[in-house]
């Protein structure tokens, strides 16, 4: 399957690393596509990124022990909705 590329300037690109590299224009694009796929694989998800903020969370927990009512009934005392 041939591929149509109508971007000069990429076309120019690919071509330019191809003569430097002494490979055909194909394996530059297999190579860049190659290295992106890595890269995207590679990245952590975000249950991952948050894992060590969660851990903390989890171990400081809340210094509250208040139930939902009690900060209700707090609430409304100090914006005076007694």
């Amino acid at each position: 399957m041939a591929l149509n590329i109508k971007d000069e300037e990429m076309l120019s690109q690919i071509e330019h690393l191809a003569r430097l590299r002494r490979v055909k224009k194909m394996d530059v694009i297999r190579d860049a596509l190659s290295q992106a796929m890595e890269k995207e694989n590679s990245k952590k998800s975000v249950r991952e990124l948050l894992a060590p903020v969660l851990e903390k969370a989890a171990r400081i927990g809340t210094s509250s022990t208040m139930t939902w009512e009690e900060h209700k009934r707090a609430s409304d005392e100090e914006w005076g909705e007694e």
